[in-house]
């Protein structure tokens, strides 16, 4: 994979990359070297409710993938006499605790901004400024209890601009509830990045995204009890947004803040989800229970932030394909970055629906590819047909991204026969399913029975019941660069049982890629798609999906002439909204990758509107005429 400057964060600037000393190059380094942080043993001596904290900022040497991959120098934060982590030293105390901490920055020739030391809530924008040597001491009191982090720069760099040298100066600060009683057995969870210049892909940058201070296959492994409901805090310190997304179940987000706020949810306002987007800055309180055995992920949806190749981006092009070539279904090369793996032991999940001796639906999902059909590269898509049918001729017209649909309860078998000419798997996105059938060759399973990719001429059975009706993705989690821009994807709906999938008022919109490398985005794998009419005075339900590569997000918006329009919320990855949320709103919906939202729209009176994708940085990526007719008529389906 080579990542464009433009398709990854849009043509920010960069810095050069430096000189670095490796294990065993013989290279001495001077600067100290940097400990992966767990975040599990708080730093500062706490007394009589006070707590002392002294804190160094310097430069070292990081090892995200220890002893095997890339040396880098960074700047980062230590406890007096101890060595420097990443992430910083964890900050948690009491609410009401007394706050009593000294910086020294000890990096020469550069002021040190520091930012979230004070008392929450506060002001995000508030920092101290430190100068090369110099020591500052603050006392506050720590606030209301919360998810929080404090950063630093020494650029000036805001944080969604800061990636070079002093793009790992972060830690988490955790408030906890004053009550006495109250454990603290939850995770935390601190993401950062470095971005650099590669002299072998110029213009493109190498990556380096790390958890806890450590990139995927290094990351740390959880092995967790069946049914018992865990809580994470993840904190997302780096420059960009990464929407995070955990495989085989839902997951409540019970809080979302920065490094100065937190908004804690009460029942009504917190909502499942299977993928839930940070944008720079962001911390969330998530609560799940792992009711499902076997092995599952949970990582950044962006492609390029896990991605296997980023541990290669700095070796020539030779030495870096021959490298990749075999290792694109093998989990501990196959990804990079933002990753963790989960292991979920036995337990008793004998009520799960998907193991209820019924009679399954079949279906057989053909994998086909079109050559040339993204210039020199190969589209990648789909032929579905249901129990017995004819397999359809290979140059049969059809959608390429067949919409499948699903009941509620109904056990189903979906035949995944490989036509390609290379191996692949498929990922069902959203869905509460077994391990094995999750779809990641070489991780998904448990007990030695791993899930295989789908070698060429093969046919591999995905059988689940689906527990709940919504909006899911399927999509290849093989290739993943050139099968997922390229078409390996669909929009798979469940309906709730003795209801009919409806085209006429069942409007997927289905955001792909159109081709390795390209900046554009299908809508419903066309860049130029037709439009699509609604009848006035009739209920229409917009299912929005987002499945490019490494558009991190997009905006959705439905538009006409004169007063805004709106819409009402319905569902997020397929869980239904609470009723708090579930509200008419303006039809503009930020959409990050994996991610689906439900909308409801009635149009009053006739006429045309513009359904947008749009792009922050890149503006406007496509869009689609939508005609709304006062009487029915043949086009209308």
């Amino acid at each position: 994979m080579s990542v464009s400057v433009a398709g990854y964060w849009g043509g920010r600037p960069y810095a050069s990359a430096e000189a670095q000393a490796r294990p065993g190059s013989g290279t001495a380094s001077p600067l100290p070297r940097i400990l992966a942080n767990d975040n599990r043993t708080p730093a500062g001596q706490l007394r009589n409710g006070i707590l002392t904290l002294r804190l160094e900022a310097t430069t070292a040497i990081w090892y995200p993938e220890p002893d095997s991959g890339p040396a880098l120098t960074v700047q980062a934060f230590a406890e007096e006499g101890q060595a420097p982590q990443l992430p910083a030293p964890l900050v948690r105390v009491r609410e009401g605790t007394e706050m009593r901490v000294t910086v020294r920055n000890t990096i020469a020739g550069t002021s040190l901004r520091l930012y979230g030391m004070m008392t929450r809530p506060g002001d995000p924008e508030s920092f101290i400024e430190i100068a090369p040597g110099a020591v500052r001491e603050l006392r506050f009191k720590a606030g209301a209890p919360g998810t929080y982090h404090y950063w630093a720069t020494t650029t000036a760099a805001a944080l969604n601009e800061r990636f070079g040298v002093d793009s790992q100066l972060s830690g988490a600060f955790i408030v906890d509830p004053a009550a006495a009683g109250e454990a603290s057995d939850d995770r935390i969870f601190v993401i950062t990045e470095r971005l650099d210049v590669n002299p072998n892909l110029a213009p493109v940058r190498a990556a380096v995204l790390a958890i806890n201070g450590l990139s995927w296959p290094h990351t740390e492994r959880l092995t967790l009890p069946f049914g018992q409901a865990v809580h994470w805090r993840v904190i997302n310190a780096s420059l960009g947004v990464h929407p995070m997304h955990l495989h085989g179940t839902f997951y409540t987000v019970e809080s979302r803040g920065n490094a100065a706020r937190d908004d804690i949810y009460g029942a009504e306002g917190r909502r499942l989800v299977t993928t839930e987007s940070l944008e720079a800055g962001a911390t969330m309180l998530m609560r799940w229970v792992p009711d499902r055995v076997g092995n599952w992920l949970f990582h950044c949806h962006v492609l390029a932030h896990v991605s296997g190749q980023l541990r290669h981006l700095d070796k020539p092009a030779a030495e870096r394909a021959a490298l990749m070539s075999h290792a694109e279904h093998d989990p501990e090369r196959a990804m990079a970055g933002l990753v963790i793996g989960i292991k979920v032991l036995p337990g008793d999940e004998t009520a799960a629906p998907d193991l209820e001796p019924h009679v399954s639906r079949r279906l057989k999902l053909f994998l086909r590819a079109r050559p040339s059909r993204y210039g020199p590269n190969p589209g990648f898509g789909f032929a579905l047909v249901e129990g017995t049918a004819a397999e359809p001729p290979l140059d049969s017209p059809l959608n390429p991204s067949p919409t499948i649909v699903l009941t509620r309860g109904e056990p189903v078998v979906i035949s995944l026969v490989n036509q390609l000419d290379e191996q692949t798997s498929i990922h069902w996105h959203g869905l509460e399913l077994e391990s094995y059938n999750d779809g990641v060759p070489g991780w998904s399973g448990q007990s030695g029975q791993i899930t295989p990719a789908v070698q060429p001429g093969q046919t591999f059975d995905v059988r689940f019941t689906p527990p709940r009706a919504g909006t899911f993705i399927y999509h290849t989690h093989s290739h993943e660069n050139r099968q997922l821009s390229s078409g390996l994807y669909g929009a798979l709906v469940v309906l709730e049982p003795g209801r009919k999938f409806d085209p006429a008022v069942e409007r997927i919109v289905l955001l792909g890629g159109a081709g390795p490398q390209s900046p554009a985005v299908e809508v419903n794998r066309s860049t130029n798609p037709p439009p699509i009419n609604l009848r006035v005075g009739v209920k229409h339900r917009f299912r929005l999906i987002n499945i490019t590569p490494n558009f991190s997000t997009v905006v959705v918006s439905l538009r006409g002439e004169g007063t805004p329009i709106q819409w009402k919320a319905i569902a997020k990855d397929g869980a239904d909204l609470p009723p708090s949320q579930a509200t008419l709103r303006v039809a503009r919906q930020v959409v990050a990758v994996g991610e689906t939202y439900d909308f409801e729209y009635e149009p009053a009176t006739p006429g045309e509107l513009r359904l947008e994708v749009l792009q922050q940085r890149a503006g406007i990526l496509t869009s689609m005429v939508i005609r709304v007719a006062r009487v029915e008529s043949s086009s209308d389906r």
